[in-house]
């Protein structure tokens, strides 16, 4: 990879089309459908981890992520599938074994955080990203990415680092950093070893209960999340 952040840069503008192929070619007929009539209706985002792991080759796709800019029947689109509102206000439902979250951008946690005043709802999304991989959305509309410095070095450094602090889950957060660390095989960051150890002495974290809801069982036990840290 370039060190270079200009040429970082340049090499996330080219990967827009190849990354739109990627995205055809990765899920089903049935998801990429939900996309296209969506977005005739209104602007549509991917963001999270199908976009971290096209840029590090990774190729398990179990779930996508969408951020839709407008209103929207849910009914209509979610007619013939399983689907139920989660409690930040989005939805989570499964097509052909892939597991989706569908967020309308006005009821993000990030948004209600900032507050009401004029920006660009696009610029927005990924500078509100707790991880620096996460810095980065892809607009289904208009075929391009938009992304911030710290996903630029993210790629550069192959390291996960803190983004953006303020976050309604910091229990997960510090989950998330573990396992995130494990899967993508990937050193943590000073920034974020800084967060961690610092959010775990002033605040009692529910790890188990973070983790049973957002993966629907526990990957660590306290004892070891707390040796974890200890260990950064």
């Amino acid at each position: 990879m370039a060190k270079k952040l200009s040429d970082i840069s340049n090499f996330i503008n080219s990967n827009a089309l190849p990354f739109r192929e990627h995205l055809e070619h990765s899920f089903s007929p049935n998801i990429i459908d939900l996309l296209s009539r969506v977005s005739k209706e209104c602007d549509v985002y991917i963001f999270s981890g199908v976009i971290r792991n096209y840029f590090l080759k990774i190729s398990d796709n179990r779930d996508i992520d969408i951020i839709y800019d407008g209103v929207i029947d849910i009914e209509k689109y979610f007619q013939g599938y399983k689907w139920r509102k989660n409690s930040f206000g989005g939805y989570k439902l499964s097509i052909d074994d892939t597991s989706i979250d569908l967020w309308q951008l006005q009821n993000t946690w990030a948004l209600h955080y900032q507050g009401t005043f004029d920006f660009d709802l696009a610029k927005f999304i990924p500078n509100t990203s707790f991880f620096n991989f996460a810095s980065i959305v892809f607009s289904y509309n208009e075929n391009r990415f938009i992304f911030t410095i710290h996903f630029q070095r993210f790629l550069r450094d192959r390291k996960i680092e803190l983004a953006f602090a303020p976050n309604a889950n910091v229990g997960l957060c510090i989950v998330n950093s573990l396992y995130y660390a494990d899967n993508l095989k990937l050193r943590l960051g000073d920034k974020l070893i800084r967060y961690i150890k610092q959010k775990s002495l002033r605040i009692s974290n529910n790890y188990e209960n973070a983790q049973l809801k957002h993966f629907g069982k526990i990957l660590y036990t306290p004892k070891q999340i707390i040796k974890r840290i200890n260990d950064l």
